[in-house]
C-alpha cells in the first residue's frame, strides 16, 4: 500500500479472535459511521492465527491489531504471544487487548499491569461484559483514544467502473465516473462537462449509482483538477436547503454500500494471503 492510499482510505483495525457476542458483526458498520475501518478476524483450519496475523500487519502495516486474551487458540499463549510479536513488528502498527470483565479487582489490575505497564501495549487494554449495553461506547472510546480513524473523519471507499453520476444542469445532461466516495463526497471524472463548472456550482437531483446501489442527491462542487485524459472533480453532498450531508435515509443506504465495498476487498485481499501462507 501506497502512501498515498493510505492518506486516502485511512488506517484499518482487526479484532483477532473476539467473542462475536461481545462484538457483534453489527458494530462493524456503526463503526463505519464514525470513521472507523473494523474488521473480524477469526481462527480456523485454513491458516493458523499466528500466519494471519503476521500477513495483516504485511498488508496493512499502518493497521491496530486488538487480541482477545480470553480466546483458546492453539499454539498461542497470549502474554508471551503478544511479547514477541511486539519486540517483532515496527512502530506504525498498533497492538492492543481485549478481555471479558473479571469479578476480582484483582484479577482486572493484573491483567491492565501486564499489558499496559510491562508490555506498554500502545492500542490499548480493556474489558467487555456480556451484561453491559455500554460495550459499543467502550469500543469507540478506545478506538478514538488510539487514533483508529487515521487521517481521515469519514471512511472513503473505491468504486468500481460502472459508477456513475447523471444529471441536468442549465438545460445539459452531463455524465461522469464515480472513482471514490464517502459519506459526505464523492469524486469523479467528469470528463468533458468540467470546464462549464465554476466552484461552489451547485447541482439537484443528481443520479448517482455507485457499485449498483442507487440514490439521487443535490450537491456542490468544491474541487477540480484538469489532466491531459481526465476532469476529476470532487463534490460535497447538500441537503435541498444547501445545507451540508445527506438526509438519514440515504446516508444510512450508502454507509451500508461503503461497508459492503470495503469488506468484501480487505476479504479478498486477506483470504488470498491466508491461502498462499498455508501453501
Amino acid at each position: 500500500m501506497t502512501p498515498t492510499d493510505i492518506e486516502l482510505f485511512g488506517r484499518k483495525t482487526f479484532f483477532i479472535a473476539p467473542d462475536t457476542s461481545l462484538i457483534p458483526k453489527a458494530y462493524l458498520e456503526e463503526f463505519l459511521t464514525l470513521g472507523y475501518q473494523t474488521f473480524i478476524i477469526n481462527d480456523d483450519y485454513s491458516c493458523s492465527l499466528q500466519a494471519k496475523v503476521k500477513e495483516i500487519i504485511r498488508l496493512f502495516p499502518e493497521s491496530i491489531l486488538y487480541f482477545n486474551i480470553d480466546a483458546s487458540v492453539d499454539g498461542i499463549e497470549w502474554r508471551s504471544y503478544i511479547r514477541s510479536l511486539q519486540e517483532s513488528i515496527g512502530s506504525e502498527t498498533l497492538i492492543g487487548v481485549f478481555y471479558l470483565s473479571r469479578q476480582s479487582p484483582a484479577d482486572e489490575e493484573a491483567i491492565k499491569s501486564y499489558y499496559l505497564r510491562d508490555l506498554n501495549v500502545r492500542a490499548g487494554c480493556f474489558a467487555l461484559s456480556a451484561h453491559n449495553h455500554n460495550d459499543f461506547d467502550s469500543i469507540h472510546k478506545v478506538l478514538e483514544q488510539s487514533g483508529a480513524r487515521g487521517r481521515r473523519n469519514l471512511v472513503r471507499a473505491k468504486c468500481d467502473p460502472s459508477s456513475s453520476v447523471k444529471f441536468e444542469y442549465k438545460g445539459s445532461s452531463f455524465t461522469g465516473t464515480i472513482l471514490d466516495v464517502n459519506l459526505s463526497h464523492f469524486r469523479c471524472d467528469l470528463s468533458g462537462g468540467a470546464e462549464r463548472f465554476q466552484i461552489f456550482e451547485k447541482i439537484r437531483d443528481a443520479s448517482l449509482s455507485i457499485n449498483g446501489t442507487s440514490f439521487t442527491s443535490d450537491a456542490v462542487l468544491i474541487m477540480k483538477r484538469e489532466a491531459e485524459n481526465s476532469s476529476l472533480c470532487i463534490f460535497m453532498f447538500i441537503k435541498r436547503d444547501d445545507s451540508p450531508d445527506l438526509d438519514k435515509d440515504t446516508e444510512k443506504v450508502l454507509n451500508q454500500k461503503i461497508y459492503q465495498i470495503i469488506l468484501q476487498e480487505i476479504t479478498e485481499k486477506l483470504q488470498s494471503a491466508f491461502r498462499n501462507s498455508a501453501n
